[in-house]
């Protein structure tokens, strides 16, 4: 986008105007765009992070911190291995025409580490070669790389199980199991090591949760037997945050979210809750609601906002109706819109400007059009 676009006017006469650039009170930088999601791909760990029956929620507590700055998607999916979620993923992640993936966090191995022709239900072992390889195609899935380069990966290691508590759950489930275990402490280190491995290699951050937790638990998850294993005294503090030797107990969840947060801290700082800018403006952001320097309400009718809003307005996201927008947006050129209001599909575009400066183009990072929204409905 050439650098000499014109910005927009400071003042308070546009209503909800998007803030260009950052000021020093978060609240008053904001986006009306419609459509960054943090999505959680995994097992059945994943699917229950939002359970109100333990005393910390981690998918509840990343959607409460990037609330109306980042929509939390859960896909967990109870019971899959990597062979499964690798044929599911395309429906588990959003089209790019709907809404940008800033984030996509991936977890599995509960699963593919179980030990194979173990009874109880349909056999879930995946080799560790193909448990690799599943997790570097869903990595390089055409369904990843459809949303560019900016999507920030994370893979998660194998969390180490608890063969008593593990087995003891076992056999309720399945009573004719006897003394068979199914997962192993040992086994299951394994998986998370593939998983460092494989991150090392592509170079995409692991939040190594295995070997957080049994460094919480005194061990430095290398020197055989590990915690958890029967050939070793039980360990209470990695028991306390398995609720079942295998699932999270609130306490596990909650050393799971103060993991992710040190991680996007670590390596992308500018994505940190606090210094993303939030969906629509603040209820007491004045200049935001101002035309013509006076409050006024818009009036909602049958398929759009009525009032100054359809005389002028702002709106980020923009969605090109016939190409994507890189490197720069022409007078005059016709765009569809993208955003929570949903107002009318097509309009002219007056004024194309990069919400952040880079020059980037169309991106979920703030690009902003200013818009003649006209009157027609067409």
């Amino acid at each position: 986008m050439d650098s000499d676009t014109d910005t927009p006017s400071s003042d308070s006469d546009l209503p909800l105007r998007p803030g260009v650039a950052a000021t020093q009170e978060q609240q008053h930088t904001y986006t009306l765009s419609d459509g960054n999601r943090f999505v959680l791909f995994g097992d059945s760990i994943l699917q229950q992070s939002f359970s109100q029956n333990v005393s910390f929620a981690f998918g509840a507590a990343l959607t409460d911190v990037y609330s109306r700055r980042l929509d939390v998607f859960n896909r967990g999916l109870s019971g899959y291995n990597t062979l499964q979620a690798l044929r599911a993923q395309p429906l588990c992640l959003p089209m790019p025409e709907k809404a940008s993936m800033r984030f996509l966090l991936i977890m599995f191995g509960a699963n593919d580490s179980r030990i194979q022709n173990s009874p109880g239900g349909p056999d879930q072992y995946v080799r560790i070669e193909d448990f690799t390889s599943n997790l570097r195609h869903m990595v390089q899935h055409p369904c990843v790389k459809a949303h560019g380069e900016d999507v920030h990966i994370i893979l998660v290691t194998t969390p180490p199980i608890d063969e008593r508590k593990c087995l003891r759950a076992d056999q309720e489930k399945y009573p004719t199991l006897g003394q068979t275990l199914r997962r192993t402490a040992a086994n299951t280190a394994l998986y998370a090591q593939a998983i460092r491995d494989l991150g090392e290699e592509l170079q995409i951050p692991v939040l190594d949760i295995h070997r957080s937790m049994l460094a919480h638990a005194g061990h430095d998850h290398l020197t055989p037997p590990l915690p958890g294993s029967m050939d070793r005294p039980t360990n209470s503090t990695l028991q306390s945050f398995l609720i079942d030797g295998l699932h999270f107990s609130g306490e596990g969840y909650r050393l799971l979210y103060g993991e992710l947060m040190t991680l996007i801290e670590r390596y992308w700082p500018e994505s940190m809750p606090d210094r993303l800018p939030l969906m629509l403006p603040a209820w007491d952001f004045q200049p935001a609601w101002k035309v013509d320097g006076e409050i006024q309400e818009p009036e909602w009718e049958d398929g759009g906002w009525s009032g100054p809003l359809r005389e002028r307005g702002w709106v980020g996201a923009g969605v090109p109706s016939d190409r994507a927008v890189h490197g720069g947006v022409e007078e005059g050129e016709q765009m569809r819109l993208a955003w929570v209001w949903r107002l009318w599909p097509v309009r002219t575009c007056v004024r194309a400007i990069d919400g952040t400066g880079s020059g980037d183009g169309f991106s979920e990072t703030g690009i902003i059009y200013e818009v003649d929204l006209g009157t027609s409905r067409k």
